[in-house]
């Protein structure tokens, strides 16, 4: 291979990197401190390479060109120092100045005298001779660089870990140039060996921008990782054309094996490098087609944001976040809220979004889970993780929405609860005055007339006492009561009904026992009323011990039964199944149950038409 192509080739790259990385800084990265001037001094770097091409190849305009770009030298230096100053975060204005001034009288100097000379030397047809005197400038370049590293060296006792591995990063650069850059001297100094080591010149800015940028921008380890592959993939490309070129010199193929090594190595390096740089946007081109939405933008998250906070129910939730997720993929997801198992989809992908146990003390949180996703890219695969984390922050709000709107709820029943007591206590007080005059007057009726009289006078009392029971404020003391004289004090009100006791004469209730005792009455009371009439009545109460300290208390009658229509409103107010009923007894005792920790439910039992099932807190 042609030692002297390889040279012009490397100063032909070292141009290109050097002038493309100054754009680049100067465009991609302006906040961090000091890239000016490093831009700068990439552009120093690039058009040291381009005048050294002009010297070597051009003619003579362009080689007195190429020598004036070379001598820019001095202030070059300067560049570096202002961005070790930056880059340390030094501002010394009167410093720099004075440098800037010192740089470019030594560059007016050496442009005006025309330092150096151009003549033929080894195989080059023009090569930069410096006179003895030209040590001048060169003295002038080397202080200024030795200040700057020395600032660098002075700086790394005290610096950070990030900053060490830059300024480590900068010394190894800048080891690295002046190794490279020392074998130019040789015909100035009388050394007539080859500058093979300005081969290794393109290498310098990549190494000095990568180690300063890699700790800030990630762009720039990309670049690196791609710039290796093209450099592994290069000395492959090269080991495989000599092997071909060495098949075809043994098989005939005397045409190809003519084509010089160098342009086939060219050819594929130019081939690897469009390869390198047409596959993201290739790739993505074709996700876009075979895979599209695999790609999100800002817009994007903020309508998705919008549309799931718009949800104001767990169904609303569920239906909005597959529809859009299916229409950003442009294909059917489902979405599966809560505990309930996502179970099997048919191979359709989706979102699995659930409350998660807390670790170590931690309170539970939302998370989210992919559903058959396999198969798919990356990128489809961050979309629906950036859903996920989407839908399931968005779970977590509609979670502490509908909790506070159903504490909000309660607050508003118990304080309309307490309104509308005070109110029933008014209407108690005023309704009794009266009722009691028309007792009094009707004193002089016909029997059949007072006793009708009384009767509703009873009826209204009774509803008045049931009023005031349900909106009242419900106060307990809770103590130790046994179960069995508790239904038998109950019982014992009601004598002309025979109830039945299956209990357990040790077993006992933590709750008040004049609520109690009301609880029972109501339940006795409504049973007793339903079996009014009928041949054989029955009255069912037994109660059972219950995991967890609690104690299941039943009520059976062998009455009509509840109709299906009332079921589910069985324990409203104003919700009755019997003749004469006020439609509040059962509401009161759903009230003193719940009041007490407990349920109360209409359940069911063999034998029985009707029972009402109770579980309330046993004795700790």
């Amino acid at each position: 291979m042609d030692i002297y192509r390889v040279y012009y080739f490397s100063l032909v790259v070292q141009g290109c990197i050097s002038l493309g990385l100054a754009a680049w800084l100067w465009a991609k990265a302006p906040h961090q401190s000091g890239i000016k001037p490093l831009a700068l001094f990439c552009v120093g770097i690039g058009c040291w390479a381009l005048g050294q091409l002009g010297m070597h190849l051009g003619e003579d305009s362009v080689a007195s060109l190429g020598k004036r770009l070379v001598n820019c030298g001095p202030i070059n230096a300067v560049f570096f120092l202002h961005f070790v100053f930056r880059f340390l975060q030094r501002e010394r204005p009167r410093q720099l100045l004075g440098m800037y001034i010192l740089g470019l009288a030594t560059l007016l100097l050496v442009q005006v005298l025309d330092m150096g000379t151009l003549a033929p030397w080894l195989g080059f047809e023009r090569y930069y001779f410096f006179p003895v005197w030209g040590a001048i400038p060169g003295v002038v370049v080397t202080s200024i660089s030795i200040w700057a590293y020395l600032l660098l060296l002075a700086a790394w006792p005290k610096a950070a870990p990030k900053q060490r591995g830059k300024i480590l990063a900068i010394w190894f650069a800048g080891v690295w140039g002046s190794g490279a850059s020392l074998m130019f001297l040789n015909a100035s100094l009388g050394i007539d060996i080859f500058p093979y080591s300005v081969i290794l010149l393109p290498g310098y800015a990549l190494l000095l921008v990568f180690g300063i940028l890699r700790y800030d921008l990630m762009v720039v380890n990309l670049w690196a990782n791609r710039l290796l592959a093209w450099l592994v993939l290069t000395a492959i490309t090269v080991a495989l054309a000599s092997l071909l070129l060495s098949v075809a010199a043994r098989t005939g193929f005397a045409s190809l094996a003519a084509v010089p090594l160098w342009q086939l190595w060219l050819l594929g390096t130019a081939m690897l490098a469009a390869m390198l740089v047409l596959e993201g946007p290739s790739r993505r081109a074709i996700e876009r087609l075979v895979f599209p939405g695999a790609h999100l933008e800002a817009g994007v998250l903020a309508d998705w944001r919008v549309r799931l906070d718009a949800a104001s129910s767990w169904h609303d939730l569920e239906r909005i976040a597959a529809s859009t997720l299916g229409a950003h993929l442009r294909q059917p997801m489902r979405v599966v809220l809560g505990d309930a198992s996502p179970g099997d989809g048919a191979g359709q992908p989706g979102v699995h979004c659930y409350l998660a146990p807390g670790k170590d003390g931690e309170a539970p949180h939302w998370r989210t889970d992919l559903m058959e996703w396999e198969g798919a890219t990356p990128s489809v695969t961050r979309v629906g993780e950036v859903f996920g984390a989407l839908l399931a922050a968005a779970a977590a709000r509609l979670d502490q929405l509908l909790r506070y709107a159903e504490h909000e709820k309660e607050r508003l029943q118990q304080a309309h609860l307490l309104e509308l007591g005070g109110l029933a206590a008014t209407v108690a007080h005023e309704l009794r005055n009266p009722l009691n005059i028309i007792s009094m007057a009707a004193v002089m009726s016909p029997p059949e007339t007072r006793a009708e009289i009384r009767a509703q006078i009873e009826r209204a009392d009774h509803l008045i006492q049931d009023l005031l029971s349900y909106s009242g404020e419900v106060r307990l003391t809770p103590q130790r009561v046994a179960v069995a004289e508790l239904v038998q004090r109950v019982a014992a009100g009601h004598p002309s009904q025979r109830i039945e006791l299956d209990v357990d004469a040790a077993l006992c209730l933590h709750i008040d026992p004049m609520r109690g005792e009301q609880i029972l009455g109501n339940l006795i009371g409504n049973a007793m009323a339903m079996l009014r009439g009928r041949s054989d009545p029955r009255i069912l109460v037994d109660a059972q011990a219950q995991a967890g300290g609690r104690v299941l208390l039943r009520v059976c009658d062998n009455g009509p039964g509840v109709p299906a229509d009332l079921a589910a409103d069985l324990f409203q107010p104003f919700t009755t199944r019997r003749p004469g009923g006020t439609g509040l007894g059962l509401a009161i005792v759903r009230r003193l149950v719940e009041a007490h920790g407990g349920t109360v439910r209409l359940g069911e039992r063999a034998g029985w038409n009707c029972c009402f099932e109770l579980l309330l807190p046993g004795m700790p």
